[in-house]
């Protein structure tokens, strides 16, 4: 008998097919495939979705990295998590880096080749499709770059109310604090208007109910803790914790192995202080590729 000539139409009541992903999940008591709920945006690294179940819609999640510790290399790593790999919306504010230098370092750190390499054809002809496929998806992300030199929160707010209007957003990047400027006539004082800020940043969260990401290169979160020494985002300047729903402090503790004397247990360490607990410090180990700046789950 022939495929289209079989009966159909008279199965037993109840019958229907399950996906192995609903199978694995159901076994796992986990979401693969899955964005974690509805409000909330998963990061791509299992620890920190552990941590902080996703970014929540509403939430303002700053993210404090010294100088030096791959500020612009997490950046974009969550940005593969999520835009490419889990094909999430998201928009990213940066002035400090332009869009094609942002978008030539993404393609770098997915391929993990120079760009010099792609545009010669500097690579093994086995390469080409696999390499094709990864810049396709790249392309076909749903990402979203404004370079604004010393964007405002009040032109920030514009922007992105803006592209919501015309694109469904479900998370924002902001890189980085210390570059953001505020209206004229405000408060003088550089602390209190990095606070006012941050403030803004939360409303704007909260009232466009979308997670926003904002990067801060405050240098005096390690006062008071010599450079071997782990730092504690409890040091964090007030104007972060006040105004934050989540904070979170970037360490590679590499890069100052040399001064210490013991080993570190994780290559990366994420610090979070969740929003309902700023006593409890959760620990969040990560790993990274020097050699495409990529961070990845800890393994």
């Amino acid at each position: 008998m022939e495929l289209n000539n079989l009966e159909i139409t008279e199965q037993p009541e109840g019958f229907r097919f399950t996906s192995i992903r609903e199978l694995v999940n159901r076994t796992l008591n986990q979401n693969f495939g899955t964005h974690i709920t509805r409000d909330k945006v998963s990061s791509g690294f299992k620890e920190l979705d552990k941590a902080l179940g996703g970014f929540q819609k509403g939430h303002l999640y700053t993210i404090a990295v010294k100088p030096g510790m791959g500020k612009t290399a997490f950046l974009l790593s969550l940005t593969n998590n999520m835009a490419i790999k889990d094909n999430y919306s998201v928009a990213i504010f940066s002035s400090e880096r332009s869009n094609q230098k942002m978008t030539n370092r993404l393609i770098e750190t997915e391929t993990g080749m120079s760009l010099n390499q792609l545009q010669s054809g500097s690579f093994k002809e086995s390469e080409r499709d696999h390499l094709l496929s990864m810049l396709s998806n790249i392309a076909k992300a749903k990402i979203f770059m404004d370079d604004t030199p010393a964007l405002s929160t009040s032109l920030f707010a514009k922007k992105i109310r803006e592209l919501k209007q015309r694109q469904h957003i479900d998370l924002v990047i902001v890189d980085y604090l210390e570059l953001l400027t505020i209206g004229i006539g405000q408060k003088t004082d550089r602390p209190a208007q990095l606070g006012s800020i941050v403030k803004e940043l939360r409303d704007i969260a909260s009232a466009l109910e979308i997670p926003v990401l904002l990067f801060s290169q405050s240098a005096g979160y390690t006062n008071g803790y010599p450079g071997a020494i782990r730092p504690s985002i409890k040091a964090l300047p007030a104007f972060l914790k006040d105004h934050s729903d989540v904070c979170m402090l970037l360490h590679r503790n590499i890069v100052f192995e040399a001064k210490s004397q013991s080993s570190a247990k994780h290559a990366v360490e994420l610090y979070v202080i969740p929003g309902d607990n700023t006593d409890k410090e959760i620990i969040v180990p990560l790993g990274f590729i020097e050699s495409i700046a990529k961070f990845t789950d800890f393994s």
